[in-house]
């Protein structure tokens, strides 16, 4: 179901009427359609025009805004923050709460206060970064975490690149194409459990994916090391075999 029809059906059964219901749809339909820019002021006016006072529109405006692509990396969501003020700015908390149901799916945006910093050029082999798996489905990857690179930086592609996921799970006991890497091998990973590279997933993902990792809050893109990498491509090299 498209995420606007979705977002209407949810205010509209509860407790929003028609037109503010089909407002808040039109942003959420507007921002998972991927093309449109936020236009914050565009939007307020559509709330006023919708029957919410001056101060709901303006922060129902802020939160909508962590659904666009475009505001990813310049906005945190903080749904008790967005409810605070919205109760406080004369909405139930019931319908602050409702809101806050139905745009959460959608919402893009980092959900702490940790930095968020994108990743300005195709990034080479064996940099890891931040992923946002989080819109795929099962049996795909799931989540935002960290990813390794593994496809060449070439001048004809751009604005995308290729990872293999990594996590803390690994999903077979002895799968032959999961590179473990054990506990505090490299900073950036677990310090006190291993973590798997797990090369039976390969994604090309488009930048706005991606975000770098922080260490010591901090932005970086680090690598892992060339025999690291060896290994991985190794691991690819069977998954791909004939």
């Amino acid at each position: 179901m498209p995420h606007g029809l979705r977002v209407y059906r949810a205010l509209s059964e509860a407790d929003y009427d028609a037109e503010r219901a089909l407002a808040v749809a039109t942003i959420v339909a507007s921002a998972r359609g991927g093309a449109e820019p936020f236009r914050r002021q565009a939007t307020i006016d559509l709330f006023g025009d919708a029957g919410f006072e001056e101060e709901q529109a303006e922060i129902l405006t802020d939160a909508l805004a962590c659904c666009f692509l475009t505001e990813r990396f310049r906005q945190n969501f903080e749904a008790a923050r967005v409810k605070f003020r919205l109760v406080r700015a004369g909405l139930s908390a019931a319908c602050a709460d409702q809101f806050l149901a139905a745009i959460d799916p959608c919402v893009l945006s980092g959900r702490d206060a940790e930095v968020r910093a994108p990743i300005p050029h195709v990034p080479s082999p064996g940099r890891v970064v931040m992923c946002d798996f989080s819109f795929l489905q099962k049996p795909e990857m799931q989540k935002q975490r960290r990813a390794i690179v593994v496809s060449k930086r070439l001048s004809s592609v751009t604005g995308r690149c290729s990872v293999v996921p990594v996590s803390m799970h690994a999903l077979n006991a002895g799968h032959p194409l999961h590179l473990e890497f054990s506990p505090g091998s490299y900073n950036f990973f677990h310090q006190t459990n291993p973590v798997w590279a797990l090369c039976d997933h390969v994604y090309t993902v488009g930048l706005n994916r991606l975000w770098q990792i922080n260490i010591g809050r901090k932005p970086a893109i680090p690598s892992v090391s060339e025999a690291h990498m060896d290994d991985i491509r190794t691991m690819l090299g069977t998954a791909f075999s004939a």
